[in-house]
């Protein structure tokens, strides 16, 4: 089978037979890939936090949460302490994973949905069109949400691939079914969840078996938790019994969770059992333990009651997406395939659950800006803290880096490569960066290891120092700090504009704010 994207300039010729490939790079030495990203996931919410070898890594407070299966993931690899969305929405943020590229040049600036025309461009060479190209077997299990949204579906939500009766319907305003085609970025088996509902989302698969016997593209209900039903998936996908993927052939898999965002107002958004378990009785004082929460009149936040039983209910979807992540590393061990994968468990962006009064995500403090990133790979990769700011156009680069493919890396990526330094320690030929980058249309900003920066569309600033003032509570003005660290701000925000081809920067916008 040979792969061939026109228009796409790599390094090498990407029109090439994988036969050949295996024979000449023999890949059945490289490793496999599960990565695992739950959506709305803040990077606070471990238990890890609590342990003591751990509870001084954050200058912050962990949540009160249960994730034992995460804390063992994390135990076993590498930690990275202050990981960054970079774009703190799910299609942004998705689609520079699945592109290494930064949000104006990818197609999605901000979350795709009924009436937007965001979505990846079928000519650019994704992640994993390069793991497929490569001679993996590709697998995709969750939500997606990096794909132009049209109402190109029955009434029942089936698709039909036109706005012509029957067609002219969405099957969800907020995110859409991918048929096969380019819109799937070479993932080989599939299986997609729509809905921002926990136990009522709607399935598609190219696997009849799957989804209730029925086609590509037609409706199924599981009437189950969303996160359980792609467990199952997942775990038989690595089982393998039913000619599910080519065992002689490495694996990537992307399992995407929807849980824990939204909606949790309810304990029907959760699995009852947990809720009742760990959450029910706790009080305010128990739950919200960040003392920038706020609430009340003109606030997301509106009142303590309804932010309490939101903040269970959230938590609560944390230990059950841990549970079954649990199961997957478990059934992992049982085949066998441990060692020889490269598992990241990480997150799209956060959750701010009251802190500064609002909710949600789209914001440049921190309970939304940084992701949890955890990487194990036991035969490469000792346990560790690393304070790497990675971000997520350095993720494709980085991974195919790790699985001995960066020669593969397309001509578009424009994040990093930092494999080297986290295999070896040294970061010598990629140094670390001295920022993480921030964009939101509305404003563009910066995270240093002391400061965040961010300029917004007035001209207007915020900034905090993020070790005096660990919950971003005081805004401070560029005169309060140092010269030299206020030039720095400014320089690094103006750097990452242009690398990003970002508009701001050709228009020079704010130049007393930002030096380009």
């Amino acid at each position: 089978m040979e792969f061939c994207f026109d228009k796409i300039k790599w390094g090498l010729p990407f029109t090439f037979a994988v036969g050949v490939f295996t024979q000449a790079f023999g890949q059945e030495q490289r490793p496999n890939l599960v990565y695992i990203f739950a959506d709305q996931y803040r990077l606070n919410a471990l238990s890890l936090w609590s342990d003591p070898a751990y509870r001084n890594v954050l200058s912050t407070v962990g949540d009160p949460v249960h994730t034992p299966n995460l804390d063992r993931l994390a135990k076993q690899g590498v930690v990275f302490s202050r990981a960054c969305s970079t774009c703190p929405l799910s299609s942004p943020h998705r689609a520079m994973l699945m592109t290494g590229m930064f949000p104006e040049k990818n197609g999605v600036d901000t979350n795709c949905f009924k009436g937007k025309k965001q979505g990846i461009p079928d000519s650019i060479v994704c992640f994993t069109d390069v793991l497929a190209a490569s001679g993996y077997e590709t697998a995709y299990v969750g939500k997606t949400h990096w794909h132009r949204t049209e109402p190109l579906f029955d009434k029942k939500g089936n698709y039909v691939g036109t706005t012509e009766e029957p067609g002219g319907h969405y099957t969800y305003n907020y995110d859409t079914y991918i048929p096969e085609g380019r819109g799937r970025k070479s993932n080989k088996f599939w299986f997609q969840q729509l809905r921002d509902n926990h136990f009522n989302a709607v399935a598609y698969s190219n696997r009849p078996e799957l989804v209730g016997g029925k086609k590509d593209g037609e409706a199924y209900f599981y009437h189950r938790f969303t996160s359980e039903v792609e467990a199952d998936v997942v775990i038989k996908y690595l089982k393998n019994r039913e000619g599910e993927r080519d065992s002689s052939k490495p694996f990537s898999l992307f399992w995407s969770l929807n849980p824990p965002h939204t909606p949790y107002s309810s304990v029907s958004d959760c699995r009852e059992e947990v809720f009742n378990k760990y959450y029910k009785d706790l009080g305010s004082k128990e739950l919200l333990l960040r003392p920038n929460v706020e609430y009340g009149e003109g606030k997301q936040a509106k009142n303590l009651e309804r932010l309490s039983l939101e903040a269970k209910v959230y938590f609560s979807l944390v230990k059950c997406i841990d549970d079954e992540i649990g199961r997957v590393m478990n059934a992992l061990d049982e085949e066998g395939l441990t060692d020889n994968t490269l598992v990241i468990f990480a997150a799209d962006h956060g959750e701010m659950m009251g802190s500064h009064g609002r909710m949600a995500k789209g914001v440049i403090y921190d309970e939304a800006l940084l992701i949890p990133f955890i990487m194990r790979y036991p035969t490469q990769l000792k346990p560790q803290i690393n304070d790497l700011m990675i971000g997520a156009q350095d993720i494709m680069p980085t991974l195919l880096g790790m699985l001995g493919l960066a020669d593969r890396l397309p001509d578009t990526v424009k994040g990093k490569n930092y494999s080297q330094g986290i295999l070896t320690g040294d970061f010598g030929s990629v140094q670390k960066p001295q920022s993480s980058f921030y964009f939101m249309l509305k404003e563009k900003g910066v995270r240093t290891d002391r400061y965040s920066y961010v300029v917004q569309k007035d001209g207007n600033y915020l900034l905090f120092d993020n070790i005096k003032d660990p919950y971003q509570q005081t805004s401070l003005t560029l005169e309060e700090i140092p010269e030299k660290q206020a030039e720095f701000l400014k320089t690094e925000l103006g750097n990452w504009l242009k690398v990003s081809e970002d508009t701001w920067a050709k228009e020079r916008k704010f130049a007393n704010r930002i030096n380009y």
